[in-house]
């Protein structure tokens, strides 16, 4: 389909953070054609008008999630990460069914269309019931196998995420891409991390593991290895030949940093839910100034309790200069990039997450016609201190809208309501 947006003040997210005014952006086959002010001829194309009035900017990448989560929203709040874990959510987890997990994926996908996320990295035991979901609305995501090593049938997950890899990498027409989940050190052993990461360079996939969330996990591994949890995983050869993404990331040292710059490592950024769920302040000043890849996200929706990453970009332009007392670090072009353009490089995605041609049109739409984006000064820092989700009003994944004035396509909301709504109830409460 040929789109053409005219009119629009774009936010293009390249090297130089160009803004342009009364724009033009042509999007075809998937793909932008063109960005400019020039006259564009409109023969075929579906006309949007912007009357100056509407900003596009690309869309907003979610580093880390748990899709089927988001039916744990506001059930285990208010708790330390393990209380949190071992008393609510592993019991409400065990309880899932597929069609609970289809559904659950359903509803997050549909918050982040709405909200202009449209590239995704999930973590979940059950990824297969994930696809579904997906096929209704279509956005951009690495799907990996959640794998806990310590169990008895450790042999048999990986297995099982390795068919998994097979059957779904590469599906809906490319937009979904499989990895290995080894879901933290601390629930697998070293010989296992190490056995992900060979099967990894096999299959050419990613790897997404959480790391150092919390001070007590940080030490924990020191005391029984020696090492700390990134140490650990360079010694397992974990990152050697491969993408490996990181989550969290809150309590690494100095050599740890090190460690993620030198061999290309992503650390995915939590700050909602960090602070939620009170791991503490990832070192993201540091981690900038080293040339850390690093990508924002919000974690599952029963830790932060939503899927909305302009709430995370704010809040982590905010936080952290709070916590080092300092107003200059984390600036809102850092904050802007980290959840656009520099977390799909994180993730491995060249051509995601920025307007300009030949990249792929991951787009949103916002109203700025909003007393918040006024007076016109700084559109970026609009974006971040001022802006929120409420005000895309279209999104759109290679050349695809998914979702226009608050509607996603294919998707009848009163439906999922009512389904979601009976899965917890029928399943979930505890």
């Amino acid at each position: 389909m040929d789109t053409l947006f005219k009119n629009v003040w774009v936010v293009t997210v390249d090297e130089q953070m160009r803004v342009l005014e009364n724009a033009s952006v042509r999007v075809q086959n998937g793909r932008i054609t063109y960005v400019g002010t020039e006259p564009q001829d409109e023969t075929g194309a579906r006309v949007i008008d912007g009357k100056g009035r509407k900003m596009l900017m690309p869309s907003f990448v979610n580093g880390h999630t748990h899709l089927p989560m988001v039916l744990f929203r506001s059930s285990a709040d208010d708790l330390e990460l393990q209380t949190w874990l071992n008393t609510r959510i592993f019991p409400m987890e065990a309880r899932l069914t597929p069609d609970s997990v289809e559904c659950g994926a359903e509803l997050a996908l549909c918050e982040m269309a709405r909200a202009g996320v449209t590239t995704i990295n999930d973590m979940y035991t059950q990824c297969r019931g994930l696809l579904p979901a997906l096929e209704k609305v279509p956005l951009r995501a690495t799907l990996s196998m959640g794998l806990f090593g310590q169990m008895d049938n450790a042999q048999a997950q990986l297995n099982d995420a390795i068919a998994f890899h097979n059957e779904a990498d590469g599906a809906l027409g490319g937009l979904i891409r499989v990895g290995l989940g080894p879901h933290a050190e601390y629930t697998n052993t070293e010989d296992y991390l190490r056995l992900c990461g060979e099967t990894a360079r096999k299959l050419g996939c990613p790897l997404h593991i959480h790391v150092s969330e919390t001070k007590r996990e940080h030490e924990e591994c020191k005391q029984r290895y020696g090492v700390t949890p990134v140490r650990l995983l360079e010694r397992a050869d974990f990152f050697e030949g491969n993408r490996a993404f990181l989550a969290h990331c809150v309590w690494l040292e100095d050599e740890d940093i090190d460690i993620l710059a030198r061999t290309g490592a992503a650390a995915l950024h939590n700050p909602c839910s960090n602070l939620k769920l009170a791991s503490g302040f990832a070192r993201v000043p540091e981690m900038l100034k080293k040339g850390v890849k690093l990508t924002l996200a919000t974690d599952g929706a029963a830790s932060n309790n939503n899927l909305d990453l302009w709430e995370e970009m704010r809040i982590c332009a905010l936080m952290h200069k709070g916590n080092a007392l300092d107003a200059t670090v984390v600036p809102a072009e850092s904050a802007l990039y980290m959840a656009t353009r520099g977390g799909a490089l994180a993730l491995g995605y060249d051509d995601v997450g920025s307007v300009r041609e030949g990249f792929r049109a991951d787009l949103i739409l916002v109203d700025i016609d909003r007393p918040c984006y006024q007076p016109m000064t700084n559109l970026i820092h609009h974006i971040v201190y001022a802006g929120n989700s409420r005000d895309v009003v279209l999104t759109m994944v290679e050349g695809r809208i998914v979702c226009e004035n608050g509607v996603v396509a294919d998707i009848d909301p009163e439906e999922l309501r009512v389904r979601a709504q009976r899965h917890y109830d029928d399943v979930f409460r505890l």
